[in-house]
């Protein structure tokens, strides 16, 4: 009887410990699928790409390009996708530059200019016209411009995938590195890297996937359509690494350039008068092979000139062997916006025109363009300038010279490397180091002008660039804790401090010869601008390879320094 008992009591023991088993394999087992068991749970994937209604996911070189806010950066409109023009311009080509104003969209070849008015299914090439399925440019309920992908495939170099439901495009520019892969099996595709983050779409064996980033043991990828998630790595097949090769004809911008280099003086011109001293101006000015006389002005904001050009001034340095590039500036007429006449598409028309008239009928070699303290909205405006000009000059044989400042982050604007493509040269002032708003300092140092020169060259090819170098120093008064500046030109310096009894000091760092002295109660320095200052110049530009020299201005220089400067052009 006590054995049957001891036997009974043991089986419930054996029950009780079977059941704790179980429990506590169905508590563990939760457990585990609570925290390391695949997520079921799915998340919308245009929710993920936060679009709604006709707006598209933009995917540029393998990387989700998000919207800001509610304002989408692509969508679908009457069965054609679109790009918003800012993304397309910050994102992939620059070159488009849209009026809005007159809503004209304008686009630049190495050959053409293309134009398109908004909402029309057309665009034009001089006089030709060609008509596509939709319209090229629109605008959306957010005031943002839109431009078809169709429409830019014609002239930026890009591969283009659309898909819809959700609506998503893919664009790849040629020359992008990518590292691509397929997928070995079925998998999910996942929001963030892990088994727990919800499932955005299912994907199938074999499908085409960039690699976008890897994490450990996930990697998120991108398909060739479109979709973006994260996946295991080891799903995925051997990466391999591959560009997207070009599918438009490479660009070749044609260049107007001298045998020799250039050995250009620029000769400031106030009235027609004036134009009578080019005999004495070329008899001084031994060896120079042209000549920039400032002749044209911005008028007014519809791309008027002003014009006192001669063309006797023009036989008379062609009978030199000079040829005469004619100087357009924007800085005299205060009432003029140039910000108006290079943004806005009829004005600008007019202003080449104008130009391109005036260079015909004063039988001139070149234009040289000196727009100077052009503002950052105009940055699309006088870049597009620069083009439209370039190609007109080109089919009427005239040269194009643009004058620059010496480089800095707040003259980017003026696209330097747009100017690389179209001009035929490009001039960089080397002067003006400092102004008359800032502290007392030298007017081109050798420092700044080396300086000016190697941050050109990152942008503008040596044999295209043209130092521009002084004939002028900067004399500073300081009285009274106030400071005033005035110019003075090379050739007067020595016998102004002749009249002060004051003796020069060499200045090894700068370049220069330095003088400072006291008059009726003021400090007087000066940093002055000879022959050996200009020399050290000139052999920056020998040094270099740079295709010459500029000199501002006719009538402050030494008549000695032309010997120099022709011994550097040689």
């Amino acid at each position: 009887m006590e054995k049957r008992d001891t036997l009974s009591k043991n089986t419930k023991w054996l029950i009780l410990l079977v059941i704790f088993i179980i429990i506590l394999a169905i508590a563990t087992f939760g457990i585990w699928t609570v925290r390391y068991a695949p997520s079921k749970e799915r998340m919308s994937i245009k929710e993920y790409y936060g679009i709604s209604g006709d707006q598209a996911a933009l995917f540029i070189n393998g990387k989700r390009i998000k919207q800001d806010g509610d304002k989408p950066v692509a969508q679908l409109k009457d069965g054609h996708f679109y790009i918003a023009l800012s993304t397309l311009k910050s994102k992939l080509d620059d070159g488009y530059v849209y009026d809005s104003t007159e809503q004209i969209l304008r686009y630049t070849t190495d050959s053409e200019v293309i134009s398109v008015n908004r909402d029309d299914a057309f665009y034009t090439s001089g006089r030709s016209q060609e008509d596509m399925d939709e319209k090229i440019v629109i605008t959306g309920g957010s005031d943002r411009t839109f431009v078809a992908l169709d429409f830019v495939k014609k002239f930026t170099d890009v591969t283009v995938k659309t898909a819809k439901k959700p609506n998503r495009v893919v664009i790849e520019k040629a020359g992008y590195k990518k590292k691509v892969t397929e997928l070995k099996r079925d998998t999910e595709a996942r929001r963030f890297g892990g088994p727990k983050s919800k499932i955005l779409a299912d994907l199938k064996k074999g499908t085409q996937a960039t690699v976008v980033e890897s994490y450990g043991r996930w990697d998120k990828i991108m398909t060739a359509d479109g979709i973006e998630g994260c996946v295991t790595s080891s799903s995925l097949d051997t990466i391999k690494s591959r560009t997207v090769k070009k599918s438009l004809p490479e660009r070749k911008y044609n260049h107007i350039t001298m045998k020799d280099k250039v050995n250009m003086l620029w000769h400031q011109v106030t009235n027609r008068t004036a134009n009578s001293s080019v005999d004495r101006v070329l008899s001084n000015a031994k060896g120079i092979n042209v000549i920039s006389p400032t002749w044209f002005r911005l008028a007014d904001n519809e791309g008027g000139l002003t014009d006192i050009a001669s063309l006797s001034y023009v036989k008379t340095a062609h009978n030199a062997g000079v040829q005469v590039w004619g100087l357009v500036s924007n800085f005299e007429d205060k009432s003029v916006d140039t910000t108006t006449v290079l943004n806005m598409t009829s004005s600008r028309d007019n202003l080449v025109n104008n130009l391109i008239a005036k260079a015909i009928a004063y039988d001139l070699d070149g234009i040289n363009v000196d727009f100077e303290q052009v503002q950052t909205a105009a940055k699309d405006g006088y870049a597009e300038f620069i083009r439209e000009l370039s190609l007109k000059c080109e089919n009427n044989d005239l040269v194009l010279s643009v004058d620059n400042y010496p480089p800095t982050a707040s003259s980017t604007h003026y696209s330097r490397k747009v100017q690389a493509n179209y001009a035929d040269y490009c001039i960089v002032m080397a002067y003006d180091e400092h102004y008359s708003t800032s502290d007392p300092g030298s007017n081109a140092s050798i420092g700044f002008v080396k300086d000016a020169v190697k941050n050109s060259l990152k942008e503008i090819p040596k044999s295209r660039l043209v130092l521009g170098m002084p004939f002028y120093a900067k004399l500073w008064t300081t009285k009274d804790d106030t400071t005033t500046m005035k110019t003075i030109g090379m050739k007067s310096i020595s016998s102004y401090l002749k009249q002060y009894n004051v003796q020069e000091t060499w200045d090894d760092d700068l370049g220069q010869n330095y003088a400072e002295f006291s008059n009726d109660g003021a400090k007087i320095q000066l940093w002055a601008e000879d022959e050996k200052t200009l020399a050290l110049k000139l052999e920056v530009m020998k040094s270099n390879g740079l295709a010459g020299g500029a000199f501002w201005k006719e009538g402050l220089e030494d008549n000695s320094v032309w010997d120099l400067i022709g011994n550097y052009m040689k």
